[in-house]
């Protein structure tokens, strides 16, 4: 089993969350924000170990972590507990149970998975107990994206976020339960540095389909005439365009420092060659390119229509082209 608590331990986060409680200044709100959509509830339940365990470091040997590994802890409230989304009668149940005494520890742990998911009637109610919770109390959120969050709640929280692994870690993480050596590698040269995209990218028999299909708009893709086929080419072998603008942004950062003369820094060295016939682009047009595909990412994670979507994209990467080659 991947041994995510070595790789979270040496995040800022950890050691954030960890001298907090060494100098006795836990937060009562704390914001976990990561990309790992994936793995944010066993995030979630390392950070929930650290504010509750005894040796003051998610031991996994003290009662307080072994009961919270199995999910029985009683002063763990986990939501939401049903479905994707935290309601506003959870939080409601949340504020009722806050007010009564912990039953094993002196801290009582409120999890909120998922909180871009919550609605605006709940992220309100959530409010005053996020400014002024009672004594002992601790509220962890976790977050794909910090976006759809009110401002007023961002502002009563301690925002700490895992950022992206560097493939030496990821990969060293990884290699016991992912043996096909090569297949990890180019799952982590493709991936967005996080353990769940490595994972998914792992498991994806068209990872080297979603590889060439960006390769091909980067070098092929040259009039508006062509966006439509691509469009139709991508959808059809992707059916979500996430790996896909994943990809595109790893293949797009490597074109970038290719295209600066630091060829040392490519990270997908095997698309090296592939990468130099992406003779179009400048580094103003890489640039403008990078920029709209992370916008689009935030896009997808407010529900964006897909092929919309992806039009939009391809549309953007070949008016980079054409406006920095005017300039």
């Amino acid at each position: 089993m991947t041994d995510l608590l070595s790789l979270i331990k040496e995040t800022g986060a950890y050691r954030a969350v960890e001298g907090d409680k060494k100098r006795g200044m836990l937060s009562h709100a704390y914001l976990l924000i990561t990309a790992d959509g994936a793995n944010l509830d066993n995030y979630l339940k390392i950070f929930s170990k650290l504010i509750a365990c005894k040796d003051g470091c998610a031991c996994g040997d003290c009662r307080a972590c072994r009961l919270i590994d199995e999910g029985v802890y009683p002063d763990v409230y986990r939501f939401p507990k049903d479905g994707e989304a935290i309601t506003a009668e959870e939080v409601n149940l949340l504020i009722e149970e806050s007010y009564i005494k912990p039953i094993e520890g002196d801290k009582k742990i409120f999890v909120l998975s998922h909180a871009e998911n919550m609605n605006l009637a709940a992220q309100n109610k959530l409010l005053k107990t996020l400014e002024e919770p009672p004594k002992g109390v601790h509220i962890l959120l976790g977050t794909t994206s910090e976006f759809p969050l009110l401002p007023t709640v961002k502002s009563r929280v301690k925002k700490i976020e895992i950022p992206a692994f560097t493939p030496e870690k990821l990969f060293n993480a990884l290699k016991d339960d992912y043996p096909d050596e090569q297949k990890l590698k180019q799952a982590i040269a493709c991936g967005d540095g996080t353990v769940g995209g490595v994972v998914s990218l792992y498991g994806d028999e068209k990872l080297s389909l979603v590889e060439d299909l960006v390769m091909d708009v980067l070098v092929n893709m040259q009039s508006s005439k062509d966006v439509l086929d691509y469009s139709i080419k991508i959808s059809s072998n992707c059916q979500d365009i996430t790996d896909f603008i994943t990809v595109l942004k790893l293949t797009l950062r490597d074109l970038l420092v290719l295209t600066e003369g630091r060829e040392t820094e490519v990270f997908n060295k095997s698309k090296i060659s592939a990468l130099k016939n992406a003779q179009n682009f400048c580094t103003g047009s890489i640039v403008y390119a990078l920029e709209h595909a992370a916008e689009a990412e935030k896009r997808k994670k407010f529900n964006a229509n897909q092929t919309m979507l992806l039009e939009w994209l391809l549309f953007k990467i070949l008016e980079g082209k054409y406006k920095w080659r005017k300039l």
